[in-house]
C-alpha cells in the first residue's frame, strides 16, 4: 500500500472518503460500499503495520514484541478465510465492503507468506520514504526502493560523513 510518501507530505488515503476512492479504483469496494471511520482507522494502522513488517524483511530483524501486537491486531481487523481453489486451497477475504476489501489485501500478504515471496517484500530504508518494493535481486540484498533516489541520498551522506573534517590537498 504505497500510498504515502512523508517526503512529499502527501497521503492518498488521508481521508475516508478518499480511502474508499482507493478501493473502488482497485475493484476491492462496491458501488454501495462506504468507509466508515472504524475502518478507515483500521486499515492506516494496516497500512503502518504491513510497512513495519516490510522493514523487517530489509532490516533482517523481526519486529519488536510489543509492536508485533500491535501488527497482529491490525491484520487480525481484515480476517481470511481457507477455501478450495482450482490450484488448492487458499486464502479468501472475509467480511463484507470496505473490510472485504481490505482484507483481500491481507489474503495477498498471508498468499505470499505461505508462498516463499513475503521475504521479497520490504520497505525502504530511507526514514522519509518507507516505500514498499519487491527485491528481485538475486542474493536479496536490496535496502532502497531507488538507487538513484533514497539509495543515492544515502551513499551522499555516507561520503560526506567519510570526508567531514578533512582537508583537500
Amino acid at each position: 500500500m504505497n500510498t504515502e510518501i512523508p517526503d512529499f507530505n502527501r497521503d492518498d488515503v488521508a481521508t475516508p472518503a478518499a480511502l474508499e476512492g482507493w478501493l473502488r479504483d482497485r475493484g476491492l469496494v462496491g458501488p454501495d460500499d462506504a468507509v466508515d471511520a472504524d475502518v478507515f482507522v483500521a486499515a492506516r494502522a494496516l497500512r503502518a503495520a504491513l510497512r513495519d513488517l516490510a522493514l523487517a524483511n530489509t532490516l533482517g530483524v523481526a519486529p519488536e514484541p510489543n509492536r508485533r501486537a500491535e501488527i497482529d491486531s491490525a491484520l487480525a481487523a481484515f480476517p481470511l478465510v481457507v477455501r478450495a481453489g482450482s490450484d488448492g486451497p487458499g486464502f479468501a477475504p472475509a467480511g463484507t465492503g470496505a473490510r472485504r476489501g481490505l482484507s483481500s489485501l491481507v489474503a495477498v500478504v498471508a498468499t505470499a507468506q505461505a508462498g516463499g515471496a513475503w521475504e521479497r517484500l520490504k520497505a525502504c530504508r530511507q526514514e522519509t520514504c518507507g516505500w514498499l518494493f519487491y527485491d528481485a535481486s538475486r542474493n536479496r540484498s536490496s535496502n532502497w526502493c531507488s538507487m538513484q533516489v533514497c539509495g543515492g541520498r544515502e551513499k551522499s551522506r555516507a561520503y560526506r560523513r567519510r570526508h567531514a573534517g578533512r582537508e583537500d590537498a
